[in-house]
């Protein structure tokens, strides 16, 4: 596998085992508190679209997550091939909405898909060469094993090589030229979503608010449900948001983290980024990192990852959307 690593994603990664030598990986659980109101806005309370701010549809592009395997649902490629309506698979409704969005409002707002080492290929391959969405490959970092923090044997296979979440998707960009890009295209309001959210969808009400009040960071949210208690949460810490996951809960506070009584909102992964304060802070952006346990060859191994939820702390204009009804 030498080579397929690039210096950047070399980077990254010593970046990440640094964070996993030197961090506290909990929070202290005495420390944090309820966000405020003033970060708060709820969907039902925005303005209705101006249909007469065409410039707001020239500013959107559309990133759809599709790094994931679909193993665990029985699909061997990637899980954005699963069938889920008829013959219609992730992939076809997110490419068949986007189309139907462009042609009600009469734009040509770009649709990209973020994948990995494990999907691009055969994503790229199922699209053809006349597709109009645009792909790009997120970063590989090796798994380390759990007892040595060494790096994982090579085989010659994959099986030693993981992308680092979706945290990642910034470096990604830009790595890939794609972010210079859409700025020069004057395309600078992002918004991001898992591809198998077939609720996730542009919502011009709250383009509309990203757009003028100039916030840099939208993290659409709904209420918790028994579904959803492993899903992350906003709070505040010292007066600065993070997105709290089961991995940075203390083990004696799981229960309370789970609990819909405590955490009453849940993170949808819907996420609006202003592209220019990427650019302003690319090599500082930063997050708190998952460590993710798995297992290979009989041996405990870790990833180490990071989420582009777990990305706001870096968003000085960063806000929660309340979603109730309109987006899943």
């Amino acid at each position: 596998m030498e080579g397929l690593v690039s210096s950047v994603d070399a980077e990254l990664f010593r970046g990440l085992y640094k964070q996993l030598l030197e961090d506290t990986h909990y929070i202290d659980w005495n420390s944090w508190k309820f966000i405020s109101d003033d970060v708060q806005r709820q969907y039902a309370d925005l303005p209705e679209f101006d249909p007469s701010r065409r410039d707001i549809l020239d500013r959107l592009v559309v990133v759809k997550l599709n790094g994931g395997l679909g193993t665990t649902m029985g699909c061997a490629g990637p899980k954005s091939f699963i069938k889920v309506k008829g013959e219609l698979s992730f992939l076809d409704i997110a490419r068949q909405q986007h189309e139907a969005f462009n042609e009600l409002h009469g734009c040509r707002v770009p649709l990209l898909l973020m994948n990995s080492f494990y999907t691009d290929k055969q994503t790229i391959d199922k699209l053809g060469a006349e597709s109009s969405v645009k792909t790009f490959c997120q970063s590989r970092c090796p798994r380390i094993y759990a007892d040595t923090l060494l790096p994982v044997d090579e085989d010659g296979s994959d099986q030693e090589w993981y992308p680092p979440g979706h945290g990642n998707i910034f470096q990604s960009l830009a790595m890939n030229g794609i972010l210079d890009e859409l700025l020069e295209q004057g395309r600078d309001i992002m918004f991001v979503s898992n591809i198998d959210n077939t609720g996730a969808t542009l919502d011009l009400k709250i383009a509309q608010f990203a757009c003028n009040d100039e916030a840099e960071y939208i993290m659409e949210c709904t209420a918790k449900t028994e579904n959803d208690i492993k899903g992350g949460t906003l709070i505040d810490i010292g007066g600065q948001l993070m997105h709290l996951e089961i991995p940075q809960v203390p083990p004696e506070h799981l229960d309370e983290f789970c609990s819909t009584r405590t955490f009453k909102i849940f993170n949808t992964n819907n996420i609006w980024v202003n592209l220019r304060a990427v650019k302003r802070q690319l090599e500082t952006i930063s997050s708190e990192i998952i460590v993710n346990k798995k297992v290979l060859n009989g041996r405990d191994v870790i990833q180490l990852e990071t989420s582009i939820g777990g990305c706001i702390r870096n968003f000085a204009k960063a806000y929660c959307k309340g979603v109730v009804d309109p987006v899943c």
